[in-house]
């Protein structure tokens, strides 16, 4: 079933596509328009196809139209929002991944347009240009327009066929005033919103609807021009009556090629050949600009835009040549294309939600440390905590009487301490007179640091001391352990396992058991330290030592992820959920 080919549809295609690409490459003009004439094209196409088959038939298999529908539409979009996601993987930080993969499962089930009215700050927001996937919302208010409008056909030409265009002109109409009234109360769901837009494809259903009347030649060439000057010339607002131009244009140029009329310019090969690969064109010109634009400075450099834009060419022909054309004669009955469209789209978004959560976990593991829980909730006192960076040696006071003291290891635990003063510093383990690498920045200020926290902790009730054990391989706790002799109370916590690789990332590559040791490797390390910890502090009964391997590690292996929490924010400093949890368990286990 279908409709009298026409090449001058196709010359008109390419006059859109041209102009949408032009304009996403910022050569000027008001190149947007183009998705209007491509909605007024695709609303008298559809329109036709169903009419001329209740003709013949005296009926709409609905079955088959959407068979149709996912057979021109699904094969190439799929390809383009899973080409997308990878390169996103790949380019993109975790933050806007995230946003690339919610946005390929709004594309995936056609509510492209909603989801981007919702997170964008409107259609040329700088943000939006970074968004891949961001003009798929064409697509999405052509999908739900054509959800609606063959049920509308079939109710009107089985009850009152004679009212089938004035129910047109009337629908359109009140879209256009919807329109018109979003513009001046909402504009972006002005831009967004199918019913906004519905006039526009109802245009071109009405022209399918009129009787074929041969109109003078002159008329083409008229729509001609109206249409490459709403493509020139932007209108004060848009869309509503800002798209008008466009529409009407495409209209005069349709309703002529629907009388039978014949445009040379329009029918020439070279806009008849951009016009087959329209689709595919305008899927894969977007996604290379807005990840160039999202990777580079500024708008970027013209010239590599412009090659991008002949890359997009390439890329069009052959998902036309080996994408589009092949599952366009693909011989399936309608129901079976029809699920199997409609399982892939699940299939698709499912698949993009999993990445997007996924991707989550990475953020969530990477934040979960006490200087970014600390920036939204009620923390321990941290202000005590220095760098090496530190110009000056540690000032200020404790604001309460138990102290945690060591290096950066030590700093992670204190979301397990709350009430505590960090007296920490970055690469400076607790031990007196210790002096890091000379080659780290700030090195001399560590043993002065040591001596000033050993000096606030003889008004110490508590003090916890942790370090990274294993990066000090000259482990003499015992200066320590005599200047904290007067200490009611020192709590040394342990060494903790170290992965294999960065925590967060191997959350995002699902490479867990990768990253994870085995507790045989774990213990070979921390059993000599324990050793070591606990003969120097065996004369000391103020002094006790914590071991939590089994906070960390089950029997056989040390994870990064324990009982679905992330255990560290990066390789080896402890979550600070991790952290909480630990000392939740060794309390509960004291008592």
């Amino acid at each position: 079933m279908g409709i009298l080919y026409r090449p001058e549809l196709d010359g008109l295609r390419a006059i859109a596509v041209l102009a949408v690409v032009a304009y996403h490459a910022k050569l000027g003009g008001a190149g947007f328009v183009g998705v209007d004439v491509f909605f007024v094209i695709s609303g008298y196409l559809i329109t036709a196809l169903l009419l001329r088959e209740h003709g013949q038939t005296g009926r709409i298999d609905l079955v088959d139209f959407y068979a149709r529908r996912v057979r021109r539409i699904l094969p190439a979009a799929v390809g383009v929002v899973l080409s997308v996601l990878a390169v996103a993987w790949l380019l993109l930080s975790a933050d806007a991944f995230i946003a690339v993969a919610n946005s390929a499962v709004a594309a995936a089930l056609f509510v492209a347009n909603l989801s981007f009215q919702s997170v964008t700050g409107g259609y040329w927001s700088a943000d939006a240009e970074q968004m891949p996937l961001l003009h798929l919302w064409s697509l999405a208010v052509e999908e739900q327009f054509y959800l609606l409008w063959p049920a509308m056909l079939i109710a009107i030409l089985r009850w009152r066929p004679v009212l089938l265009k004035p129910a047109i002109l009337s629908l359109a109409a009140c879209s256009l005033v919807s329109a018109e009234w979003l513009i001046h109360t909402n504009p972006i769901a002005a831009f967004y919103q199918m019913p906004a837009r519905f006039w526009e494809l109802a245009a071109g259903g009405l022209i399918a609807a009129m009787p074929m009347r041969a109109l003078p030649r002159g008329v083409g060439w008229l729509g001609v021009l109206v249409t490459l000057a709403a493509c020139l010339w932007q209108t004060p607002t848009f869309p509503g009556l800002g798209a008008a131009p466009a529409v009407l244009g495409a209209a005069i140029i349709i309703l002529s090629v629907h009388g039978g009329g014949t445009n040379v310019l329009l029918r020439s090969r070279p806009l008849v050949g951009v016009g087959l690969i329209s689709y595919s064109l305008y899927l894969w010109h977007w996604p290379l600009l807005a990840f160039y634009r999202a990777t580079s400075i500024g708008e970027g450099d013209l010239q590599v835009r412009l090659i991008l834009c002949g890359c997009a060419f390439v890329l069009a022909f052959f998902s036309y040549r080996y994408v589009e054309q092949p599952f366009r004669r693909v011989n399936l009955r309608g129901k079976r294309t029809v699920v199997i469209g409609a399982s892939l789209s699940i299939v698709v978004a499912l698949s993009a939600c999993a990445m997007s959560l996924r991707t989550q976990g990475d953020q969530i593991a990477r934040a979960d440390n006490p200087a970014a829980i600390a920036a939204g909730r009620d923390m321990p006192d941290r202000s005590c905590h220095l760098s090496l960076v530190d110009t000056a040696v540690i000032k200020c006071q404790p604001r309460t009487r138990t102290l945690l003291w060591g290096d950066s290891m030590a700093w992670a635990w204190l979301p397990g301490f709350p009430g505590t003063s960090d007296v920490t510093m970055d690469s400076c383990p607790p031990m007196a007179d210790y002096m890091p690498p000379r080659q780290l920045p700030g090195y001399l200020l560590c043993g002065s640091h040591n001596r000033k926290v050993m000096e606030l902790a003889t008004n110490a009730d508590m003090v916890i001391i942790t370090a990274s054990w294993q990066a000090n391989p000259v482990l003499d706790m015992q200066p320590t352990f005599n200047a904290l002799a007067g200490v009611p109370s020192v709590l040394v916590i342990g060494p903790t396992p170290r992965m294999r690789d960065d925590v967060p990332r191997c959350i995002r590559q699902h490479a867990e058991a990768q990253c994870a040791i085995t507790r045989a490797e774990f213990d070979a390390i921390a059993s000599p330290i324990l050793e070591r910890l606990s003969a120097q502090s065996a004369n000391y009964p103020n002094v006790t030592l914590l071991d939590v391997t089994d906070c960390f590690c089950t029997a056989t292996t040390c994870p990064p992820i324990k009982e679905g929490i992330a255990m560290y924010w990066d390789s080896h400093h402890i979550s600070a959920t991790a952290a909480k949890k630990c000392m939740d368990a060794t309390q509960t286990r004291a008592h």
